[in-house]
């Protein structure tokens, strides 16, 4: 999406909200969120933009029950969910994998599979985390669930929580539809984020996604 359609879609939201009793709110310092992949045709590139329809909210998440994921998944969930003006998000932490939307699980990613596009996050040395994206050949479905992985690494222990907890924010992010990094490291979305929680921009960024069209509708779970 270029800055121009991207103002152009901003301007259609704010002129279709000037008919309702709820107003849009208005969003104007974000940066690119869609991923973009070699093109379904086979030539060119694809941009895809996805976000969580109503229909499937609460998203269901599941942590494994490891390295404090599901205080951190919790927590991380809320720090999102402060984005929206109008209930446009919301998730919950599950208790049975085979039921999540999201599963978060701690240790390394495993090697790369065909089908997934993984989104790393290049966290500090001691923690690291990825977003495994599996996405139909014809581009046009986000196969469930997503999965999320977090390594403390050898992350010291005076560092683990607040290590993991960033780095579980971060990911959620993914998850939310914020496939591209930042290029500003006072954003959690940036690949080596100097914060620990969602800054405005953060905020406004993924608050833009949930009122622009998705490429990309979630199936499966």
């Amino acid at each position: 999406m270029t800055r121009r359609f991207g103002w152009t879609v901003l301007g259609l939201l704010l002129a279709a909200a000037a008919c309702s009793d709820i107003a849009q709110p208005l969003r104007d310092d974000f940066y690119e969120w869609r991923l973009t992949v070699p093109s379904a045709s086979g030539t060119g590139e694809d941009s895809l933009s996805f976000h969580w329809p109503r229909n499937r909210l609460p998203v269901r998440v599941w942590a494994e029950d490891a390295a404090g994921l599901p205080g951190h998944v919790g927590a991380g969930i809320a720090a999102w969910r402060n984005a929206f003006l109008y209930d446009e998000f919301d998730a919950t932490v599950v208790g049975d994998s085979s039921a999540a939307d999201v599963i978060v699980r701690a240790g390394p990613a495993p090697g790369p599979a065909l089908s997934r596009v993984r989104l790393h996050a290049a966290m500090a040395p001691e923690c690291d985390g990825a977003t495994d994206l599996e996405i139909s050949d014809d581009h046009t479905q986000l196969l469930l669930p997503i999965r999320i992985y977090i390594d403390p690494g050898f992350a010291p222990e005076a560092d683990l929580t607040r290590c993991v907890a960033l780095t579980t924010t971060h990911e959620l992010g993914h998850a939310l539809g914020l496939f591209r990094h930042s290029d500003a490291p006072t954003d959690l979305m940036f690949a080596d984020p100097a914060v620990s929680a969602p800054s405005d921009r953060d905020l406004e960024t993924v608050e833009m996604i949930y009122h622009v069209p998705a490429d990309l509708e979630p199936v499966g779970r």
